[in-house]
């Protein structure tokens, strides 16, 4: 039931003394030190099972009373519930449940020698055996006994060892003991003791030995034996022998069974198994009966508890005769050796086995099919039928019947009486001492008195009803204070039933909203999928599975508005109102949202939403209303904002698109913080739980729901957020994975976790109790509803520790903390934390005076190197400056002994300059790019070119024509990236008329130069000529006259261009050209 131990008196594994201490010479070390008392292991947070509304019972095997008594017992979900009426007829429950690793007090032996079910000290003990041997120390300080396997740091359980439905409960005569068959992967037999003072999350004997599933579990009339017997796949029933001092269970005999079985119970000493053309009576103490050997494993510990020897169960069947296509669906024990047999059909039958001859005889007909039967402490039968009515016959009327029996069997007609005001099949029935308890197909529990004031020979009226929801429970919601109902919470199923609880799960109120159905074969069956209630219980608005949405008013109980809103599912409802508005937002699986408006009491479509390219799966307003939430399968957040404007002295509001916030997986659930507006909790398929900021999209924290050891991870279908009294809220949130409700820590880390429901867990809300504000942390209760029907409720405990319990633990740490406030130690420390900006001018180089900025950015601080620390080491790269001329021999000689020489580090002194130095030296080398560089301008113009071969090549191989309309495209497109180019051309020449005026400054100067240059060589060709021609008289060669013409007539030329540049140009440039004339 609950996280926190329930077994006090087992605190300790090794007994109340002893403790695993390392010895003085032990080679492992203790390497755990004391937990410190104010961190405990355990989380301040206590959940446990408060209530459970409604039943999983659908036939007589999991519904069971103590007739002696004022207790009956039912399955609900993954529970058995015990229900004890007072004298006051106030019904109180209390909960057995057994994880899959709790292990029993008592151990149990497999029936062919399969290994035993180990106990709790075994357990320990090998636990404790495996932490030696790992070199672990045990604490000093014991441990409680549920710690090891129930705790949410201990293990979990595998796949196949998930949560397991209960299908069957009885009790024992005596009261003593509760038996309960589980339905699933190794099915389990549990034993659980009925004390008040016995844990009821830990079994007495744990009984594995069944396949499949147990089918009908049944003790003896002297609590001797418990009979357990499998499903038809298993196969197998089993008669165990119940030590009624522990409870421990040893095989007493075994026998297939393989008939589909309803119902078993015992006559006397033997036992009575009816099913479908099946009656059969076993014989548990036959003489007759041979022994069988089984052969226990040398290392099972129980070989030596229990006999190796179990013997085999004799049975024989009844000879049915004109019953024998007959489906027989109860059995009732009427007398030591006497009972009765029901069928389908409304056949009584009486089985007598007083002389052992096994008679088995039709005595009624009652005209109606018999689904229960019962016998109350005035030997009256009460007969459930399938129209919902029960019927009383005499007992004694039915036994003392003439011998032979007439035949055909008399018919009896007895009054019925209806326990409802429709006709509900009832499903089981059992008697209590003073009331008569019922179950009926809507899984409501009722209870009558058990003989009417008029009439004794039938039942009188009802005087207690637990309500339930008959189907799926789909969903669940809190109820805000005060309402017109006096509610806390309010659920809804399928099936179009809305119920309003308190908050100790009484019915307050409920109605059935009217679900349209469209005929035909092919139509799919409409059902409720969402409900939600506005402030004050004023109306409630709900969605179906055909997209009709309808606004009923919760007085009156009829609808005021019905709208065809969407094209399909309806998935979520949103509601906001104030003093001024009031909206209704709907999101469907058609992929939009509808958003209506209240005008003069009227409901009138506002905005239609169609952002969404998936089905929207959930919608939300923020606390002002100004803001619109929905998430979709298509894995976006999208945020949108209320915005009004002023038409024809109207105002027009909509809700326009804020920012799409993108998932990565898509989101299953969301609700607001509890404590910021802003922020938004996501839970995603991927099992994570993100947290979003919505003003601007930024996620803040998440993490993945798994366990605290690092376990499988689930998903959580729905979320709530728990603020707490101390430290940050906490995320609740149910899971289908694993049937479990969980609580994390809004870091990830799981604080408690707990399970009931054996189906899809659908919705999850917190439930404050009344009259206490926002500000009271105390018990608040969370309610989990599921598939299967049920409604669990959960105390959640988040009081703080109480310091006084703590009290010795500190010590063991050191002094405590002085209580007198005047004392100069107990008042709080001084502090003074200087800012970034402060530290800042602290340091700041001292050459820099200019205060510090206060801007956005933060000030940039130097880096103080030690003179100390080693220069990094140098690259070998080649030095950008221009190389020395080719005829310089020093230059060439240091350069080829530089060239060779390994670098050193420079000094650290220097590293500035040196820095600044490489800086201003390798400015042409960075900032000048490759011309063809990926990605520039001269690539791309290259990869252009190639592109206009290729095509031109195409053209001119290829036969296809081309049309007039692609002709001017490209002639187009070819035209524009001509004048763009020359555009680009033309700029760059523009740039260069700059150099052009300077030389033309000094173009005279160097046309000299260039007049000196040509005559000098001409003459030395001249003088080389005439040494080789040997002429004294100087003859002229024409090659020289020629070129020496052409140098004349190319000067002449110059100079003309330069007179014409000369008179273009400003006066500057002129008064330039005049003195250079002037000095020549």
């Amino acid at each position: 039931m609950s996280l926190t131990p329930s077994n006090s008196r087992m605190m300790s594994p090794w007994g109340g003394s002893l403790k695993l201490t390392p010895s003085s010479n032990s080679p492992f070390l203790k390497s755990s030190p004391l937990r410190s008392p104010m961190k405990p292991h355990r989380p301040e947070v206590n959940l446990s099972l408060k209530q459970v509304i409604g039943t999983t019972a659908n036939t007589a095997n999991a519904f069971d009373s103590l007739p002696a008594g004022r207790s009956f017992c039912y399955t609900a979900g993954a529970a058995a519930v015990i229900a004890t009426v007072d004298e006051q007829q106030q019904i109180s429950q209390r909960f057995y449940r057994a994880r899959p690793t709790t292990n029993p007090l008592n151990p149990s032996a497999s029936v062919y020698g399969g290994p035993s079910t180990p106990t709790q000290n075994e357990s320990r003990n090998r636990t404790a055996a495996s932490l030696r041997d790992a070199g672990i120390g045990a604490s000093p300080l014991a441990s409680p006994a549920n710690d090891w396997s129930d705790s949410p740091g201990g293990r979990t359980w595998t796949a196949r060892e998930r949560i397991k439905a209960a299908t069957c409960v009885n009790l024992s005569p005596d009261g003593k003991f509760l038996a309960i068959g589980e339905t699933g992967y190794k099915p389990r037999v549990l034993i659980f003791s009925t004390d008040p003072s016995a844990p009821s999350d830990t079994p007495l004997t744990s009984l594995s030995d069944h396949t499949f599933g147990v089918r009908c579990v049944a003790f003896s009339p002297d609590s001797q034996y418990l009979a357990s017997l499998g499903s038809s796949n298993d196969g197998f029933l089993y008669i165990w022998n119940i030590n009624p001092r522990t409870g421990a269970a040893t095989l007493h005999s075994s026998n297939k069974c393989t008939s589909n079985v309803n119902r078993m119970t015992w006559m006397g000493s033997n036992l009575i198994t009816v099913g479908t053309r099946h009656v059969k009576v076993w014989r548990v103490e036959d003489p007759n009966s041979t022994p069988r050997m089984s052969r226990p494993r040398q290392s099972d510990v129980s070989f030596l508890l229990s006999s190796s020897t179990h013997k085999t169960l004799p049975g024989r069947n009844c000879l049915l005769e004109a019953l024998l296509e007959a489906n027989f669906t109860s059995v009732v024990n009427v007398a030591p050796m006497k009972a009765i047999v029901a069928s389908d059909k409304g056949d009584l039958c009486l089985i007598d086995d007083t002389d052992g001859a096994q008679r088995f005889t039709k005595v009624a007909q009652v005209g109606f099919a018999i689904t229960s039967m019962a016998m109350d402490s005035k030997r009256r039968l009460h007969l459930a039928s399938s129209q919902g009515g029960l019927t009383t016959l005499n007992m004694q009327e039915i036994i003392d019947i003439s011998t032979p029996p007439p035949s055909p069997a008399p018919r009896v007609e007895p009054p019925m009486v209806s326990l409802a005001g429709t006709a509900l099949q009832v499903e089981a029935i059992a008697p209590l001492f003073d009331y008569l308890v019922t179950v009926d197909s809507q899984r409501s529990i009722r209870l009558s008195h058990l003989c009417s004031t008029a009439d004794d020979s039938q039942v009188g009226d009802v005087m207690q009803k637990l309500p339930a929801h008959g189907d799926s429970v789909l969903g669940v919601a809190a109820l805000s204070k005060p309402n017109s109902l006096d509610a806390s919470f309010y659920t809804w199923s399928s099936g179009g039933s809305v119920i309003f609880w308190n908050q100790d799960g009484v019915c307050r109120d409920s109605l059935q909203v009217p679900l349209e159905q469209i005929d035909g074969s092919e139509s799919e069956q409409n059902e409720l999928k969402t409900v939600r209630v506005s402030i004050g219980a004023n109306f409630l608005v709900t969605g179906d599975k055909y997209g009709v949405l309808r606004i009923i008013d919760c007085k009156a109980k009829s609808s005021m508005f019905d709208f065809k809103a969407h094209a399909s599912d309806i998935t979520d409802i949103a509601i906001f109102e104030d003093k001024t508005r009031a909206y209704i937002a709907s999101a469907a699986r058609d992929r939009t949202v509808q958003v209506f408006t209240k005008k003069d009491g009227v409901w009138e479509l506002m905005q239609t939403l169609d952002e969404h390219v998936g089905a929207v799966t959930g919608i939300l307003f923020s606390g002002n209303g100004s803001r619109l939430i929905s998430s979709s399968s298509d894995r976006n957040l999208v945020v949108r904002d209320l915005v009004s404007r002023e038409e024809d002295g109207q105002t027009m509001t909509a809700f326009l698109i804020l920012r799409t916030i993108v998932l990565k997986s898509t989101p299953i659930s969301m609700t607001w913080d509890a404590h910021q507006e802003d922020i938004l909790l996501v839970s995603t398929i991927d099992r994570q739980v993100h947290k979003y900021d919505v003003r601007n999209g930024q996620c803040l924290s998440t993490f993945r729901a798994a366990d605290t050891e690092g376990g499988d991870a689930v998903v959580l279908s729905s979320l709530v957020h728990v603020p707490r009294p101390q430290g940050s809220p906490l995320i609740a949130g149910v899971s289908s994975t694993d049937k479990s409700i969980r609580l994390y820590e809004e870091s990830g880390t799981l604080a408690a976790r707990d399970w009931g429901h054996t189906e899809g867990v659908t919705a999850i809300a917190l439930v404050k109790p009344s009259g206490t504000d926002d500000d009271d942390f105390g018990q608040r209760s969370l309610v989990t509803v599921a598939v299967d029907g049920t409604i669990f409720l959960w105390t959640l405990d988040l009081k703080l520790p109480a310091r006084q319990d703590m009290s010795k633990s500190v010590d063991l740490l050191g002094p405590s903390t002085p209580t007198n406030q005047d004392l100069l130690a107990s008042r709080p420390p001084l502090r003074r934390v200087f800012s970034q900006s402060e530290l800042a001018r602290f340091q700041r180089s001292p050459e820099d005076d200019n205060p510090t900025p206060t801007g956005n950015r933060s000030p940039k601080l130097r880096k103080r190197l030690s003179k100390f620390s080693l220069a990094q080491t140098p690259k070998l790269d080649p030095s950008p400056m221009p190389s020395l001329p080719r005829g310089s021999g020093y230059g060439s000689l240091r350069s080829k002994s530089y060239r060779n020489r390994s670098p050193s580090p420079p000094s650290p002194r220097n590293n500035t300059i040196l820095a600044k130095k490489r800086s201003m030296a390798d400015v042409r080398v960075r900032n000048k790019p490759p011309v063809n560089e990926f990605g520039s301008l001269g690539a791309s113009s290259e990869g252009l070119c190639r592109t206009l071969r290729a095509y031109r090549k195409r053209l001119a191989n290829s036969k296809d024509d081309l049309s007039s309309e692609l002709v001017r495209e490209l002639e187009r497109e070819l035209a524009q990236t001509v004048r763009a180019v020359g555009d680009k051309a033309k700029s760059r020449s523009m740039d260069e008329t700059v150099m052009v005026k300077l030389l033309d400054q000094y173009s005279e100067r160097l046309v000299s130069m260039l007049d000196e240059r040509i005559a000098a060589s001409v003459a030395t060709m001249r003088v080389r000529e005439d040494s080789e021609s040997g002429l004294s008289g100087g003859m002229k060669s024409p090659v020289l006259d020629r070129e020496t013409d052409e140098l004349e007539r190319g000067r002449e030329g110059d100079r003309g261009t330069e007179d014409s540049t000369i008179s273009n140009t400003d006066s500057a440039p002129t008064k330039t050209t005049e003195s250079s004339q002037n000095e020549k």
